[in-house]
C-alpha cells in the first residue's frame, strides 16, 4: 500500500434546550467554517455525525444553509454519514428497545432533511459510550460498525487493520480511535499537522467534536486548513471517511473491547468507574445524584412503555402519548447528567434541572393519556426521587 490514510469523523451535536442565541453563533464560528472547508478541498473526504437533535434546531431557526451545506458535501461523495442516537442518549445505560428506538428516530428526521444523500451504515454512539450490551441493539437496527475510543481497545489498537466485536450471536466491526492524535488535534497542539508521522500502509482514524473547529478553539481552523492544504499537494495521504477503513484493511478477528467512552480513563476502568462523566460510582455528591436522576428516568420510561400498551388505538390517548414520548425522547439526551459531574469546569445544575424537568413533563403527559394505577404510581415515586436530587443539590 502507497498510502497513509487519515480518517477523520467530526461529531457535531447540541441539546434540545440548548438556546438560539449559542445556536447561532456555533453555527456561524464552526459548522459554517467546517463546511467551507472541505468545500475549497475537494480531494478531502471525511465522515460526519450530526444528531437529530441538532438537526430539528437548525431547522427551527432558519439555519438551514448548515443543512444544506452538508448534504451537498454528501452528495458530491466528500461525506459519509453515519446514524447515532436521535438526542445523544448514552447508549449502556438504556434499555435495547430505547436505544433502537433513538436510532431510528434519528434515521427519520435525518433521512427528512438530507434526503438521499443520508445513506450510514455505521453508528456513532455518543460520548464513545460502549459497553459490550450494546451490540445487539446497534445490530437490530441495521448497523454494522462503529467506533470507539482507544481506551476501549484492551491492549488490541490497530492502525494496520480491523476488528470484530461480539454479545451473543450478534457482532459488529470496530475500530478504535487514535486517541493521541485526536486530543492534540482538538487542544490545538501542532497546528493540526501530523500529517508527516503518518507512515504508508497505515490509518489515522481520529474523532472529536466538530464544535472544536472555530468555537471551542479560534485557531483550528487555519490549522485545518493547512492540514488539508497539504493533503490536497500530497500523492503518498488520503482524507477518507472511516468506513472506508473496513475496505481497505484487514479484519484482525474478535476482540473484547472494555466499557468506557472517551472521557473514560484506564484509572476509571480498573475501578469499573466505566461512564464517570454521566454515571459516577465513586465520588459523591455525583455518585448519589446521578443514581437518582438514573432512576427517574428509568421510572418514566417504564410508564411510557406501559401507557403504550394501554392506549389501544384511541385518537386522543394516541396525540397525549406522542407528546408524552417527545418529550422523554428529548429528556434522555446525556448532557442532563454531564451537567452535574466532578469536572466542575461544565457544571451548571440549573440545566441539569431543566433536564430532569423534561421527565417530568413527559409523565404528567402520560397521565393525561393513560391515568391508572400505574402511572399514579410512577407519579408518586419520581416525585420522591426529584426530592431526594433536591435535597442532594442543596448539600453539594
Amino acid at each position: 500500500m502507497s498510502k497513509a490514510f487519515w480518517a477523520p469523523l467530526w461529531h457535531i451535536y447540541q441539546p434540545p434546550i440548548q438556546t438560539k442565541e449559542w445556536l447561532v453563533k456555533i453555527a456561524d464560528e464552526s459548522y459554517r467554517q467546517l463546511i467551507r472547508l472541505y468545500e475549497t478541498h475537494p480531494k478531502c473526504r471525511f465522515t460526519l455525525n450530526i444528531n437529530a437533535s441538532l438537526t430539528l434546531l437548525l431547522q427551527e431557526h432558519g439555519l438551514d444553509d448548515v443543512i444544506q451545506g452538508f448534504k451537498e458535501l454528501a452528495e458530491r461523495g466528500q461525506m459519509e454519514f453515519v446514524s447515532s442516537t436521535a438526542f445523544h442518549t448514552l447508549c449502556p445505560l438504556l434499555p435495547e428497545k430505547e436505544i433502537i428506538r433513538q436510532i431510528r428516530l434519528n434515521d427519520r428526521i435525518n433521512r427528512k432533511a438530507f434526503g438521499k444523500a443520508y445513506r450510514p451504515t455505521g453508528v456513532w454512539l455518543p460520548e464513545m459510550a460502549y459497553a459490550p450490551s450494546v451490540t445487539p441493539a446497534i445490530a437490530k437496527a441495521g448497523y454494522s460498525w462503529i467506533s470507539l475510543a482507544g481506551v476501549a481497545s484492551n491492549g488490541n489498537w490497530t492502525n494496520k487493520g480491523w476488528h470484530k466485536v461480539r454479545y451473543g450471536k450478534h457482532s459488529l466491526k470496530v475500530v478504535f480511535r487514535d486517541d493521541v492524535v485526536s486530543l492534540n488535534i482538538g487542544f490545538g497542539k501542532g497546528d493540526c499537522n501530523f500529517i508527516d508521522g503518518l507512515r504508508k500502509g497505515t490509518y489515522c482514524f481520529t474523532a472529536l467534536d466538530g464544535e472544536t473547529i472555530g468555537h471551542h478553539v479560534k485557531s483550528m481552523v487555519e490549522g485545518m486548513k493547512k492540514t488539508l492544504d497539504e493533503i490536497e499537494r500530497r500523492d503518498d495521504v488520503e482524507s477518507i471517511p472511516v468506513g472506508e477503513i473496513f475496505e481497505k484493511f484487514p479484519c484482525l478477528g474478535e476482540v473484547e473491547a472494555l466499557p468506557s467512552s472517551w472521557s473514560t480513563t484506564y484509572e476509571d476502568i480498573k475501578e469499573g468507574n466505566y461512564f464517570p462523566l454521566w454515571l459516577e460510582r465513586k465520588k459523591e455528591p455525583f455518585k448519589t445524584l446521578h443514581e437518582l436522576a438514573w432512576k427517574h428516568l428509568y421510572l418514566v420510561i417504564d410508564a411510557a412503555y406501559h401507557a403504550e400498551r394501554k392506549i389501544n388505538g384511541d385518537v386522543r390517548r394516541k396525540r397525549l402519548f406522542k407528546e408524552a414520548r417527545e418529550l422523554l425522547d428529548k429528556g434522555e439526551h446525556s448532557c442532563m447528567y454531564w451537567w452535574f459531574t466532578r469536572d466542575d469546569w461544565h457544571r451548571d445544575p440549573v440545566r441539569f434541572l431543566v433536564g430532569l424537568e423534561l421527565q417530568n413533563k413527559a409523565l404528567l403527559k402520560l397521565a393525561q393519556a393513560v391515568r391508572d394505577e400505574k402511572i399514579i404510581n410512577a407519579i408518586e415515586k419520581t416525585q420522591q426521587v426529584r426530592e431526594k436530587i433536591y435535597q442532594t443539590l442543596l448539600n453539594s
